[in-house]
């Protein structure tokens, strides 16, 4: 079994903390992600939910993809 199939079967061991808790701090999760620091670290429950919530994984790469976009149009004037 490839480890991907075994983590989306059996979860990674983290609590998922659902919905809900895991919008609440989406922002700073995708932050975190695209500056490269420990997101498995410093949010294993969003780790976890994001890999059994295609919903929230959704909404997570729509985030990820506008705050790039953001970045790459450069300072506002």
């Amino acid at each position: 079994m490839n480890e991907d199939l075994r983590h989306r079967l059996l979860g990674s061991g983290a609590h998922d903390p659902g919905c809900d808790a895991c919008f609440e701090i989406l922002d700073q999760y995708a932050e975190a992600l695209l500056r490269g620091d420990d997101v498995g670290r410093l949010y294993p429950g969003v780790v976890a939910h994001l890999a059994g919530c295609a919903a929230c994984h959704e909404d997570t790469e729509g985030l990820l993809a506008a705050l790039r976009r953001d970045a790459s149009s450069g300072p506002a004037r």
